[in-house]
């Protein structure tokens, strides 16, 4: 199977999806199955959102260094 379109919210073919998705919807695929002769449109959705801190590269380092000493 090969994905030959991958749109953006807003673009063709995907306004039917965004008006029923809005701004969960993160992108549509069209994908082309050869075998079967079928072409099928995925979807791409947030279904959850979480506030989120990155760690601390520095804190990062430090946890590797003493975990490699450690061993």
């Amino acid at each position: 199977m090969r994905t030959r379109l991958k749109l953006k919210p807003g673009q063709r073919g995907t306004k039917k999806l965004q008006a029923m998705y809005g701004d969960r919807l993160v992108c549509v695929r069209y994908r082309y199955d050869a075998e079967h002769g079928r072409r099928l449109k995925t979807i791409e959705l947030i279904v959850e959102e979480k506030a989120w801190l990155p760690p601390d590269r520095c804190d990062q380092a430090a946890d590797g260094a003493d975990r490699v000493a450690a061993d």
